[in-house]
């Protein structure tokens, strides 16, 4: 029967299913970039602050990772290992640190204004949709 329907397709690994995922995940992330870059473009580092800020659009969780927060960076830089804090209405700041940072399957050791990128915090915190997320200062 094998020369009539064709061969029976071996089932798809976990690896090759989790990368189709990943490409389908990074072509929804340039698609929403270049939507948010036609309207409102990067905004400019205002008075040479290297504090990072980014504002969360979608949050996740990795089985075995962490919480991911993405979203695009609108001042400064934030980094791998930088102390944040993460600001929502109504509540006090949340600390948390950056654990790995990573722009459309790429790993970055820093993300500057304008670029869309996935946070990977090194603890779990309570992250939402909307959120800001700030880089502290060092002391």
């Amino acid at each position: 029967m094998g020369w009539l329907f064709g061969r029976k397709k071996a089932p798809e690994s976990a690896d090759e299913m989790l990368r189709r995922y990943n490409d389908e995940q990074a072509a929804r992330l340039a698609a929403l970039s270049g939507n948010a870059g036609a309207e409102q473009g990067p905004v400019p580092n205002v008075g040479g602050s290297s504090l990072g800020e980014l504002t969360v659009e979608d949050v996740f969780t990795i089985t075995g990772r962490g919480k991911v927060a993405t979203g695009r960076v609108t001042t400064g830089r934030l980094r791998v290992g930088d102390r944040v804090v993460i600001m929502r209405d109504g509540t006090p700041p949340m600390p948390a640190e950056i654990a790995a940072i990573e722009m459309l399957r790429k790993k970055a050791n820093e993300a500057s204004v304008g670029s869309t990128v996935g946070i990977l915090f090194r603890d779990r915190p309570d992250v939402v949709r909307g959120d800001v997320i700030r880089t502290t200062a060092s002391a």
